[in-house]
């Protein structure tokens, strides 16, 4: 019998939670990595695909926030708190700025080292007491973020015919 998917279930365990979660990273991981696939690499380059930011920005950009999203799956684990207190404004632009000297390929390797280390999280952590899933600190930082980026490719593909 399938795990039960309904938050109010009582029988769920924090092993579904954590397998909803991955589950739910990787489609819309998926669906980002689609948006951008078969981007020629100098559109890539291009900035205003995203705001006033690159494709290649946005990997940077992906990547930082994946980041942040492990190292608080990593306190909430630990009992620590989860660092929800965020200037996202200016935490964007340092990223942006410290970005902007990288090249497409070593954005890309950052984005995609950093997707793996938030799947690592998942996957790696203990069965029992593992709580990732229930800290709330991954929805906003993954799946619902590449959704969002994924949108925007999108539409920015549309408009200039790529």
């Amino acid at each position: 019998m399938a795990a039960s998917t309904n938050p109010n279930d009582p029988t769920r365990t924090e092993q579904d939670i954590v397998a909803e979660t991955l589950a739910k990273i990787e489609t819309s991981w998926t669906g980002l990595m689609d948006a951008i696939e078969g981007i020629p690499d100098d559109k890539l380059r291009e900035r205003g695909a995203v705001g006033e930011w690159s494709i290649k920005d946005l990997m940077g950009h992906i990547a930082f926030w994946d980041d942040r999203a492990v190292i608080n799956a990593a306190r909430f684990n630990s009992g620590a708190p989860v660092d929800e207190e965020v200037d996202v404004q200016a935490a964007n632009a340092r990223e942006a700025a410290a970005g902007a000297d990288r090249s497409l390929e070593e954005q890309r390797a950052t984005m995609l080292r950093a997707h793996q280390a938030v799947v690592s999280t998942l996957e790696t952590a203990p069965p029992s007491g593992n709580r990732v899933g229930l800290c709330g600190c991954l929805e906003g930082d993954t799946f619902e973020h590449y959704d969002e980026h994924a949108d925007d490719v999108r539409l920015w593909r549309q408009e200039a015919g790529i």
